[in-house]
């Protein structure tokens, strides 16, 4: 018998896709779906950190944080719990309002790790962009410097340097900032190395645009999510480190209120006042989830992200 025709033979049944393969419609569903996350994210973040913010603005309302109520000491000079008459987060073991102490405290953390931050993202970037996208001497001198601070222990060195430019706020700014920059430069570096030799920006270069606007155009876009999961870990890093530093007495100065020197005080009088050492504890841990939303929103709705993101299961 003879073969059926071409047109006329039954067509093959379509491959059924595979579980980890998707339809236009399907990823265009899944990206809203995503962006629709991290809007939800970002907006937690916001309102976390817009809180944290205000209350540290609402600091000088709440009373000085130096002042010792001797009369909220019970019988046996133990300081008042939470929601002792005139004091809601109680005393401390010395007799200071903790409401008064904590926000105070909030303000010169979140100072510290705003502009920490900032400093440390901003140097650490402009040193891994120039030293990724120019290559060559420029490369090898930066990036060797960058071998240097991190080979260098963090505790350590922070103590060190807290000794050389002092304890106050500036001096653990320019020390967090010091100890942070060479981890942001040497993922940036790499990331940026990567993007250097892509093809689209070969092919700008060689059609003689200037590596100045290459830079700024083709490679600078595509590392803003990279630099947001970096701003979201070196955020969380640097409150801590912050009041890590001033819990070991290299930070800001008691009787001025800082988180980490309200967490060396409550660890002292953690048996017989925990709740000393749990507001200080939840503020941090507060503070650090607030940065970590924020970056993560932003990173999911980013159009240009090329990779998941490290909260994704």
């Amino acid at each position: 018998m003879s073969a059926l025709p071409v047109s006329a033979q039954t067509p093959a049944p379509a491959a059924a896709p595979s579980p980890g393969q998707m339809g236009p419609p399907a990823a265009a569903a899944a990206a809203r779906s995503v962006r629709k996350g991290g809007s939800r994210l970002w907006i937690a973040g916001l309102c976390l950190f817009g809180v944290l913010g205000l209350l540290a603005l609402l600091a000088p309302l709440a009373g000085s944080p130096y002042t010792i109520y001797t009369d909220s000491l019970t019988a046996n000079g133990l300081p008042s719990g939470i929601g002792a008459p005139g004091h809601p987060l109680g005393t401390d073991a010395i007799g200071r309002d903790m409401l008064a102490r904590s926000l105070h405290g909030l303000r010169a953390t979140l100072v510290i790790a705003l502009v920490a931050n900032v400093t440390s993202v901003g140097l650490g970037a402009l040193v891994g962009l120039v030293a990724g996208f120019y290559r060559g001497w420029i490369e090898q001198g930066l990036m060797r410097l960058v071998d240097v601070f991190l080979s260098i222990p963090t505790v350590l060195s922070g103590l060190a340097l807290a000794s050389i430019v002092g304890r106050g706020t500036t001096g653990i700014i320019i020390v967090v900032t010091a100890l942070y920059w060479a981890w942001t430069a040497r993922l940036v570096h790499g990331e940026t190395a990567r993007l250097r030799s892509r093809g689209y920006v070969e092919a700008a270069l060689a059609h003689g645009v200037s590596r100045h606007t290459a830079l700024r155009r083709h490679v600078l876009p595509h590392l803003s999510t990279i630099l947001l999961n970096v701003a979201a870990l070196n955020g969380a890093a640097v409150v801590v480190v912050g009041a890590g530093l001033s819990y070991l007495g290299a930070g800001i100065q008691p009787p001025v209120p800082e988180i980490g020197n309200m967490l060396a005080d409550g660890s002292d009088s953690m048996t017989y006042a925990p709740h000393t050492l749990v507001i200080p504890l939840v503020l941090v841990i507060a503070t650090v989830l607030a940065f970590v939303l924020i970056a993560e929103g932003l990173n999911r709705r980013n159009p240009l992200s090329e990779r998941r993101s490290w909260l994704d299961a």
